[in-house]
């Protein structure tokens, strides 16, 4: 009942906590068009008027709130949010508005517990399936070291936990077969590559060779007179007398032979 004092607590804030526990939307509108800090406003347990809604399955209330600047991401006692309020208590409609408004599933308490440990524990199976469809990590861990699985209320819960841990279990295997897959391609890419880069380094190397061999063997002889000593003057002059014709040589003609 809206005007309460909610036990010293305050009219307003008071009278909000109330009356989102109990789904009054017509209070809680009212409440809050009058007094907009409110909607964040925290009881004894530091639960804000969304936990309280989450907590009792008001939806409209909830999405309500949510569109009037409540702290969607708001914790209480132990860091419980909203959605884990919702989770304890198997509100699956409470916990779709909330995750419509960026409420996330893997959110943590200080405890360790996620959303899906809350449902799991509730035996609350089609919220389990939507919170592991929106990609909550069913090997998640507590701080005692308990997983959704060890905390399920009954065998059904439990089972398809256990078979979703064990397909995850197999989809991480299978991802780390094609990562190790495709290193070694990778390795032998690398590998032609410096061995394409050695052979143009060789080709390179062998291609300047010839080029210094070609320039030495047209380079001319460069003769140095200054340099020439006696002995190799001397040579030059006997080889020069060799081939020239000798002008004293007598003549073989049978006319001028004496008889």
């Amino acid at each position: 009942m809206v005007g309460g004092n909610g036990g010293g607590r305050g009219g307003a804030s008071a009278d909000l906590h109330s009356a989102a526990r109990s789904g009054d939307l017509a209070a809680v509108q009212s409440i809050i068009s009058s007094n907009t800090l409110a909607v964040n406003s925290r009881d004894k347990h530091s639960r804000t008027p969304l936990h309280l809604a989450a907590w009792a399955g008001q939806n409209e209330v909830v999405s309500y709130l949510c569109k009037n600047k409540a702290d969607v991401g708001a914790a209480a006692v132990d860091d419980m949010g909203a959605i884990h309020f919702a989770c304890q208590k198997g509100h699956l409609e409470v916990v779709r508005t909330l995750v419509s408004f960026g409420v996330s599933v893997k959110s943590v308490t200080r405890k360790g517990l996620t959303p899906l440990h809350y449902a799991a524990q509730g035996s609350h199976v089609d919220l389990v399936k939507y919170l592991v469809k929106k990609g909550a990590n069913v090997r998640a861990t507590t701080k005692a070291g308990k997983n959704p699985a060890d905390v399920a209320g009954n065998a059904e819960t439990q089972n398809f936990l256990e078979e979703c841990e064990e397909q995850a279990k197999k989809d991480k295997v299978n991802s780390q077969r094609k990562t190790e897959e495709v290193k070694p391609e990778s390795c032998d890419v690398e590998g032609d590559n410096k061995d394409l880069k050695r052979k143009g380094t060789e080709d390179g190397n062998e291609e300047e060779e010839k080029k210094e061999a070609s320039s030495k063997a047209k380079k001319p002889k460069v003769v140095l007179p200054h340099l020439q000593d006696a002995d190799d003057t001397e040579a030059d002059q006997e080889e020069e007398e060799e081939t020239e014709e000798p002008n004293n040589v007598p003549s073989t003609n049978p006319s001028e032979v004496s008889t």
